[in-house]
């Protein structure tokens, strides 16, 4: 059986897309952390941008499509997302870890982490990093989410996985990385910072959407995708959800979640 992990949860899209298109589809307010993050960048257009954890380049493809004409680059640990954001027009997609980044000093006017913080190690080397390699005058935006976001689900998954001897994978998650923390981080490495957080839940009204999510969280909570166990704990996991919407007529599943959008200029 395969060890979950970062390298095994992105060598497939799927699981990343649902997760997605459950935030778009099932947030209580309207939810776009991509025009969060372009609110706080103010950009004109022009910049020169480094997106770290690019996945499969969806903000860096938006960007491009509204006119951006600045140069344009992704940098992933997975070699399936740095494929797939090699096939957006416009973008240089590389593969990289945001602790030594293959990108020379100074290069870009902005430089974005969205999501992906806390899947590094050392998130003060990852912050040195990005700031290395953004010109003076230039900015960071980093986006984590709140400390527990999405709990009551994952709690869901990560229960039933224990029924099976399964945990979560060491090293997957950096749970120290979060909303609550990220601006001393900032502060530290930029000298400046300013916050903006964004708090919401998911909401369900049905099972189908969140055995879908739930589903979407597997290789998180130690269920890999060639577990003995994956269809027997989906089983399970869909018979509590439709239980539960049984039991609890004209009620919503609810799940608090919430990110922080922050930047830091670059000093000289």
């Amino acid at each position: 059986m395969t060890s979950p992990s970062l390298d095994t949860e992105y060598a497939d899209l799927t699981p990343l897309q649902v997760r997605i298109a459950t935030h778009q589809r099932h947030s209580e307010n309207p939810d776009d952390p991509v025009a969060a993050v372009l609110t706080a960048l103010g950009l004109t257009g022009s910049e020169a941008l480094a997106d770290i954890g690019c996945a499969a380049a969806g903000f860096l493809a938006h960007l491009r499509e509204t006119g951006h004409t600045g140069r344009l680059v992704g940098v992933d640990t997975s070699p399936t997302m740095v494929a797939a954001a090699a096939m957006v027009a416009g973008v240089t997609a590389i593969h990289g870890e945001a602790g030594k980044l293959p990108l020379q000093d100074a290069q870009f006017d902005v430089c974005t982490a969205r999501h992906m913080l806390y899947h590094v190690t050392d998130p003060l080397v990852a912050l040195s990093g990005f700031r290395r390699i953004t010109r003076p005058g230039g900015m960071v935006a980093v986006t984590v989410n709140h400390a527990g976001a999405c709990h009551r689900t994952h709690e869901l998954v990560a229960a039933h996985a224990r029924n099976y001897g399964l945990t979560p994978p060491q090293g997957m998650i950096n749970h120290t990385v979060t909303s609550e923390n990220l601006s001393d981080m900032m502060q530290d490495v930029f000298g400046n910072t300013t916050i903006e957080a964004h708090d919401n839940a998911l909401v369900f009204d049905q099972p189908a959407p969140l055995i879908a999510f739930a589903e979407a969280l597997f290789t998180f909570c130690g269920i890999a995708a060639d577990s003995p166990h994956r269809v027997q704990i989906l089983t399970d996991i869909t018979t509590d959800i439709e239980q539960w919407f049984i039991a609890h007529p004209n009620q919503l599943w609810r799940d608090s979640k919430g990110y922080t959008v922050a930047t830091s200029i670059i000093n000289g």
